[in-house]
């Protein structure tokens, strides 16, 4: 299909990135309701769902303003995946884009003058971290690491009355593992970042320092999940983080040291969202 012709709705779908937003969703769901103590009447059920929404738009105008920006590399990067100016033209993406914004705003003011005015200079940092950001050396990974992390703090709006959420403990667990997964993304993407004259981790010192950088990360964070299974007096909760997170790392290291093709990162990135995915639901154990 043609960037002229009519789009099908899916492709406006998929450049939301669904998977990603579903991601999102669970994990405030889970900490609004662990923040409530499991009780749905504990919940403001208005302000909870402008919440979610504020949050998704927000997201999803990041992922869109992120492709649309990104054409030049990603025609290198992953041309197989490659929506705007291939199946939406830029303009729409961009009228798609402003709906997106203005959606997250009004979700977000319709939930206070704080959290829209948050919603606002979100938008704005997403904005740059795709024009400009992005191709910097860890700062561009450190913006998207730290917004992932907020996602958890976000959760505790629309609770009335606020039980321990361990929202410092998962909001850190967040950051981590989204870091990681960052700087894999930058190592899989070197090829066309650097006709960008991008000047990432893994282009600035190398692939190798770069993997070295996120096993140092992932040890961080089983450092950090050993922590936390020593306060525990959960048996189910230890069991299932050791089992389903800290191992798991451990192949994670060992997949990074034989990575040598642009395939074996785009594997390991895509295995660090499910872990991100099992992390978070060891929240409800806790």
């Amino acid at each position: 299909m043609s960037a002229s012709a009519k789009p099908a709705f899916r492709y406006y779908w998929l450049l939301m990135r669904p998977v990603n937003l579903g991601i999102i969703l669970l994990t405030m769901s889970l900490f609004m309701l662990h923040a409530s103590h499991w009780e749905v009447n504990n919940l403001r059920w208005p302000d909870a769902l402008m919440v979610l929404f504020a949050v998704v738009f927000t997201a999803a105008a990041g992922y869109v303003i992120n492709d649309i920006l990104d054409i030049e590399e990603d025609i290198i990067n992953k041309p197989e995946k490659r929506i705007v100016s291939k199946h939406i033209s830029i303009k729409s993406g961009l009228v798609f884009y402003g709906f997106l914004v203005l959606g997250s705003l009004v979700f977000g003011f319709m939930t206070g003058l704080v959290m829209g005015l948050i919603c606002a200079a979100i938008n704005v940092l997403l904005y740059f971290y795709s024009s400009d950001l992005k191709g910097s050396t860890l700062w561009g990974n450190l913006l998207i690491s730290f917004m992932n992390a907020v996602v958890v703090f976000f959760s505790a709006k629309g609770v009335d009355e606020k039980y321990d959420g361990y929202f410092a403990e998962y909001a850190f667990l967040a950051f981590l593992i989204t870091l990681a997964r960052e700087v894999v993304k930058d190592i899989e993407d070197t090829e066309g970042d650097k006709t960008q004259e991008y000047e990432t981790l893994p282009i600035v010192y190398g692939a190798k320092k770069a993997i070295w950088f996120t096993m140092a990360v992932l040890t961080v964070l089983n450092v950090h999940l050993i922590y936390l299974m020593t306060e525990s007096a959960k048996p189910l909760f230890i069991g299932y983080t050791a089992a389903l997170v800290v191992l798991p790392v451990f192949y994670f290291y060992f997949r990074l040291l034989t990575a040598t093709e642009k395939s074996d990162f785009t594997r390991i990135q895509r295995m660090l969202k499910w872990l991100m995915i099992s992390g978070i639901l060891s929240v409800v154990l806790v």
